[in-house]
């Protein structure tokens, strides 16, 4: 029982610490596999997505404080980290932003990523890095800037093609 502790353990850290490149390979993979009309589709929506959520998540950072549950349940994390606002978090964001951005495109690697992404988050939670509110946050973020960059790119961008 002792060894399953330490191998769960071992797979958080992973996930938590590593498993967030997965969605960068998938994503870039999937970028250079597109045509070149789906591939400008794709740097517009991201390069209006991004932007946005990293200012909001720095916007967010000022008007809620969530301190990191090691802080608040005094507890050794099982992996080193900066002790500041965890809200919303930043790994839970971005995965989460590249998810979303590839199930525009195409949604069986969107929902893939997505899996990555409550693996991170839910690893990082575990893990003691972020409250539950701090990953949900992060995802639900994501989500909502991408749809609303489509929606706007949509109406305004893509009209007339």
């Amino acid at each position: 029982m002792v060894s399953f502790y330490y191998m769960f353990n071992f797979l958080a850290i992973i996930s938590a610490e590593y498993l967030f490149l997965v969605p960068l390979f998938v994503g870039g993979l999937y970028f250079f596999l597109q045509s070149r009309s789906e591939q400008k589709k794709i740097i517009i929506l991201s390069a209006i997505a991004l932007p946005i959520s990293i200012l909001s998540m720095f916007l967010l950072q000022f008007i809620y404080y969530d301190s990191r549950p090691s802080l608040v349940i005094d507890f050794k994390p099982l992996v080193s980290h900066i002790f500041s606002n965890g809200f919303p978090s930043t790994h839970a964001t971005m995965t989460a932003l590249i998810a979303s951005v590839l199930y525009v495109f195409n949604r069986k690697v969107g929902l893939f990523l997505f899996f990555i992404s409550l693996l991170v988050s839910l690893s990082r939670v575990y893990l003691g890095l972020h409250h539950f509110v701090d990953i949900v946050a992060g995802i639900f973020l994501a989500i909502v800037i991408v749809i609303t960059a489509q929606f706007f790119l949509k109406k305004y961008f893509y009209k007339n093609s």
